[in-house]
């Protein structure tokens, strides 16, 4: 009972603390969105964010943007040769890079104060003037082109755009943001260029900042640094996510002594007040999951269940097997369980907890702030991430029973590995 008091009293003033810590703003520099945040440590995470991610390019230049966004670090820039480039960070401590996901992607900056100067030069020379030199582009390529070879042979990986592929036929998000072998072979230093000019434009930008810097002092750096940059229309494009209300199953045949089942599911948006209540549902479905299907039936040791926060949000139940009929059948046993029994207040108060010391052990590093003020500014308003703890406090046993039944309603199941999978059929929901 003591061991159990001090828990919550521990618990209870990492909430305070989160709720005390909540001293982010934002402002407008010369057309910039700015989202800043004071920190007593010595540390300043910056992050120069894109609106679009997939949405803005085609399917057949695939990795475009991520391979544009990591070139404006590595192959020099107007003031630094890539090789100068590197030396200076290596030399200060400081970290720059850049990459591209499916909603957005990011420039970012991340050094102790003392050297936030230096740091900030090479950053804003990276913002502002990419060389994309083709013999250092080639070397990127290459080194991507490698990147994507290790990233699929990881059958987690594999599995994982498998349901992406399944849910999200036919849109944006069919594709890895990464791109393929051969999208990355086709594309070329002026590709890169073209492509980086579109978006470096101040209504498609916005930045987060992190660290011991003034309000002030950040307000004159952007202001003189970025004054230069083209300001043109943007709308982020309307993406709708498909209704997962049927029982498909999208299978590839691979020779590996474990196979790779799993289930993509529909979710609510980041701004719908279902969102935080689905995702502590998510967390107590994947706790189920374990549980029945580990613990007592031994049919898979990493059965799991997640939501993905995008722009359109689903969720997702995986597990590796031998039996992946038994373990398919075992996950939907789960959720109809879940759905049909629901959690009650101890289940709850134990999530809300979980969730609770999650984040505030994410709240000391400032590059997992800016991280997540970014993530939520795109998925709809940077506000939510400081809401965080707050809404996940507030939620009650009677949202979470509403939210996994109001947002599952079918399966769209992938399946990776040796069997013939049309040996067998996925259990329709």
């Amino acid at each position: 009972m003591k061991k159990i008091l001090l828990t919550l009293i521990v618990l209870s003033a990492a909430f305070n603390a989160l709720v005390a810590q909540s001293t982010t703003t934002s402002f407008t520099v010369d057309g910039i969105k700015v989202i800043y945040k004071p920190s007593v440590k010595k540390v300043i995470n910056v992050r120069v964010y894109f609106r679009g991610g997939v949405t803005n390019y085609p399917v057949i230049k695939a990795g475009v943007e991520n391979l544009a966004l990591e070139a404006t670090t590595q192959c020099g820039t107007k003031k630094y040769s890539a090789d100068a480039f590197r030396d200076t960070c290596d030399k200060y401590g400081i970290t720059i890079f850049g990459n591209s996901s499916y909603d957005s992607g990011f420039i970012q900056l991340n050094c102790i104060a003392k050297y936030f100067n230096t740091g900030w030069d090479l950053f804003t020379d990276a913002v502002n003037n990419p060389l994309f030199d083709p013999s250092k582009t080639v070397l990127l390529k290459n080194r991507i082109q490698s990147y994507i070879k290790s990233y699929h042979s990881n059958a987690n990986n594999n599995l994982y755009d498998l349901l992406m592929e399944s849910a999200f036929a036919n849109t944006p998000y069919a594709v890895n943001p990464i791109g393929t072998e051969e999208t990355i072979a086709g594309i070329t230093p002026d590709d890169l260029k073209d492509h980086y000019n579109k978006i470096l434009n101040k209504n498609q930008m916005f930045i987060v900042v992190v660290g011991n810097i003034t309000k002030d002092e950040l307000y004159e750096k952007i202001l003189v640094a970025f004054n230069n940059i083209k300001s043109v229309p943007y709308a982020m494009p309307n993406l709708t996510t498909p209704p997962l209300m049927d029982s498909k199953l999208l299978s590839v045949s691979q020779a590996l002594k474990t196979n790779y089942v799993g289930a993509v599911m529909n979710a609510p948006e980041f701004t719908s007040p279902d969102f935080v209540p689905f995702r502590l549902a998510l967390s107590g479905l994947a706790g189920n999951l374990y549980s029945y299907i580990r613990s007592k039936q031994g049919l898979s040791y990493d059965p799991g269940a997640s939501t993905l926060q995008l722009r359109m949000p689903v969720s997702m139940m995986t597990a590796s097997t031998t039996n992946p009929q038994q373990v398919m059948l075992a996950m939907l046993t789960v959720l109809k369980q879940v759905q049909i029994s629901g959690y009650d207040d101890e289940w709850l108060q134990h999530i809300k907890n979980t969730y609770i010391t999650t984040n505030y052990i994410n709240e000391q590093s400032a590059a997992e702030i800016t991280n997540s003020l970014g993530r939520a500014e795109i998925l709809g308003n940077w506000q939510y991430y400081d809401d965080l703890p707050q809404l996940v406090n507030m939620v009650t046993v009677e949202q979470l029973n509403k939210v996994i039944n109001y947002y599952i309603k079918g399966l769209r199941w992938g399946y990776l590995g040796n069997t013939n999978a049309t040996g067998f059929k996925p259990p329709v929901y």
